[in-house]
């Protein structure tokens, strides 16, 4: 009751009661980094005061959400107060600006130099070659009894020809000193641009008020969530050349400019989903209407149409004579909404506009491989490998290594546990494929005079597949057949040698799926025929 009393009295008063008021010198220790922002643990040790203490742990981090402030203090007392202030202050509170300003006016003065000794050389050079002009101009005649002998008219010209060539590698290396120094200076002014902000007069603190018993020391952990920190998957799989089992690594990309370095801290990498104003979901009526139909086009669509690039990928070499290193993986922890990996090491990782690569976990995937073609859409053959994603794998850049070489890159899309997903390992020319159109018959008259209302059109292709490779190979083939969307247009007759094994393949109608066990040197064709009727005077699309 006593400490409520006292805690209200100093609220009310203000400067009633007399405090202790200290700015406690305080370090980042552990950091719990999410997709889009990372919580932020300080800790603090010192001394305190018998009674009521004010102190403050000072923040460097340009956004922070204030409600996430919280603070432990192990020591004997009551913790009275813990909430995000700001002190007045003339200038800004970020070491790291500073020190970057007067690393910038250093190397501005170490160019202004360079520049001077640039044109001091200039004036030798004019010197120089005014001593040069003079020698090919008419010697007066009372010049000409004191005319230099051979032999010093020979050192002259040597001394001037060792000045001029000193003073043209002077330029040189002074010219080159001031072109590093000018990159330096713009890396560093691109690095400020990213940690400045506009002028702050305030210095951020998280304020604790504890009430200690006694003269002790005490220790402080405090917590906080900041803003411009994200980490991104980045995927590496790699297929051995014998096509076993496939190696998946994957990296977490971090990217930090809260304006705080983290020096040797420990770090965690989280998947969780930070709740931010979020609410649960509703269900609204479900409706159906009529509505006027749109025509669209739809271009058709590869599978491994969705291979796009990724803005840069990693690249890894092994070198000769000592032994392979080995990535050091994260300890993941399953929690009850995400995954938690805690990187082994200390680390540190400076706020500015660059991405660090760490490495949370490798598995290996079981993959099944064949060739894979859509004649009708590419003529080339690819090799895949089938694999099935878990409940880890989130969405992210893949890069694909064949044999450990890089062959390409790809994007995962976060899958269901046990789902499949395909990796294009390349094409591969020694499987030739050839779609050919054998038969385009139009049928337009009925017993040789009468004209026809409506043509008949007998269609037929043939597929051809050639394995040129010294083994057997396992390759899948898809074509289609047209689909009709109105009654006035009839597709039938449809033969299809030999038998797809599969019609309607992933549900879409018309598509056909083939499989084959080619062996070496073997050739294996595919017959497609059908008729389509249709109206004479009515333009079809899609034949």
């Amino acid at each position: 009751m006593k400490n409520i009393i006292s805690l209200v009295l100093f609220a009310i008063l203000g400067v009633g009661l007399c405090f202790s008021q200290e700015v406690v010198p305080s370090k980042i220790k552990e950091v719990t980094l999410f997709t889009n922002q990372a919580l932020i643990k300080r800790e603090a040790s010192l001394r305190v005061k018998k009674g009521l203490n004010e102190l403050f742990l000072e923040i460097e981090a340009f956004g922070l959400d204030r409600d996430s402030v919280s603070a432990k203090v192990y020591g004997e007392g009551s913790l009275y107060s813990v909430q995000f202030k700001e002190i007045y202050l003339k200038e800004a509170p970020q070491k790291k600006i500073r020190e970057l300003q007067e690393k910038i006016e250093e190397l501005e003065e170490k160019k202004k130099s360079l520049v001077n000794q640039l044109s001091i050389l200039g004036k030798q050079e004019r010197f120089l070659d005014s001593v040069v002009d003079f020698s090919q101009t008419q010697i007066p005649e009372d010049l000409k009894t004191t005319f230099p002998k051979v032999d010093d008219l020979e050192k002259i010209l040597g001394f001037l020809g060792r000045n001029l060539q000193s003073i043209n590698q002077e330029r040189e290396g002074f010219n080159k000193e001031i072109k590093e120094l000018d990159e330096e200076i713009e890396v560093l002014e691109k690095e400020l641009a990213t940690l400045k902000r506009p002028h702050q007069k305030t210095k951020k603190v998280i304020e604790i008020v504890f009430d200690s018993k006694k003269d002790q020391p005490v220790k402080i952990e405090a917590d906080y969530l900041v803003y411009n920190s994200r980490w991104q998957p980045l995927y590496k799989i790699d297929v051995p050349l014998n096509l076993g089992e496939v190696n998946l690594v994957m990296f977490s990309k971090i990217r930090q400019k809260t304006g705080e370095d983290w020096k040797d801290i420990k770090l965690s990498i989280s998947n969780v989903i930070p709740l931010r104003g979020v609410g649960l979901p509703t269900l609204s009526s479900w409706f159906l209407d009529v509505r006027k139909r749109v025509k669209r086009h739809r271009p058709g669509v590869d599978m491994f149409a969705a291979l796009k690039g990724m803005r840069k990928a990693i690249t890894f070499e092994e070198k000769e004579g000592a032994g392979l290193a080995n990535f050091v993986y994260a300890i993941k922890k399953e929690l009850p909404l995400s995954f938690e990996y805690q990187l082994p090491q200390t680390l540190t990782i400076e706020s500015k506009d660059k991405d660090t690569l760490l490495p949370l976990f490798s598995k290996t995937l079981k993959g099944e491989f064949f060739y894979y073609v859509v004649p009708k859409v590419s003529p080339l053959t690819f090799l895949v490998c089938k694999t099935f994603s878990d409940k880890e794998l989130l969405s992210g850049p893949l890069n694909v290594y064949f044999g450990g070489r890089f062959i390409g890159k790809t994007y995962l899309t976060e899958k269901k546990p046990g789902e499949e997903f395909y990796l294009n390992l390349g094409a591969d020319r020694e499987i030739k494929v050839k779609r050919e159109k054998v038969k385009d018959k139009i049928k337009e008259t009925f017993f040789g005079k009468i004209e026809r209302k409506t043509v008949i059109r007998e269609l037929a292709f043939k597929i051809t597949v050639e394995n040129l490779k010294e083994k057997p190979v396992k390759l899948k083939l898809l074509d289609s057949i047209p689909i009709s969307r109105t009654d006035r247009i009839e597709v039938k007759n449809i033969k299809l040698t030999p038998e797809p094994k599969e019609k309607n393949y992933q549900d879409k109608e018309g598509v056909n799926l083939w499989e084959f066990d080619i062996q070496s040197k073997e050739k294996v064709e595919i017959n497609i025929e059908f008729i389509v009727t249709y109206p004479k005077d009515i333009p079809i699309y899609g034949l």
